[in-house]
């Protein structure tokens, strides 16, 4: 069996498909608690290896690409979500002369908020593994990988 090759034509090595899945994996870090650990990961590999392999760049500047993607998105929803609690505690301040109907309704379209929106970032969160996972294995094929919907900040 032939080894995929690069651009250049160039034999890719098991050394650098293992860095190039390693900078998809070290997205994990921040699922495992290591604050901002899924942006880290990946920077490092890009730091350390990325100039030795263009194929390796390539993995570690798309994994980078869509987790800093993913942490402005985390920020916006927080920006939102913020919004959202602070409107609540100021509306709630003039409750008392609302009917506890319209109080309850109030209550409910806040709940359904908050719900919709824990959806999306389980959605979010569901897929970025997913994509993590495809960029994995892409990469252990010795392939190239562009994660969707992801903003190319480093080319």
């Amino acid at each position: 069996m032939q080894l995929p090759t690069s651009a250049a034509q160039t034999p890719i090595s098991r050394l650098e498909r293992n860095w190039a899945m390693a900078a998809h994996l070290s997205a994990f870090a921040g699922l495992a608690g290591v604050p901002f650990g899924h942006v880290v990961g990946p920077l490092i590999i890009y730091l350390l290896r990325g100039h030795e392999s263009e194929f390796v760049g390539e993995h570690a500047r798309a994994s980078l690409n869509f987790q800093i993607t993913i942490s402005i998105l985390a920020i916006i929803v927080a920006v939102v979500g913020g919004a959202v609690v602070l409107g609540t505690v100021a509306t709630a301040g003039g409750a008392d002369a609302v009917s506890a109907a319209a109080q309850t309704a109030y209550g409910l379209s806040i709940a359904t908020a908050w719900i919709a929106i824990g959806v999306a970032v389980l959605i979010v969160l569901l897929l970025s593994i997913i994509f993590i996972i495809v960029g994995t294995i892409r990469a252990s094929e010795g392939l190239p990988y562009t994660y969707p919907f992801a903003i190319r900040f480093l080319r």
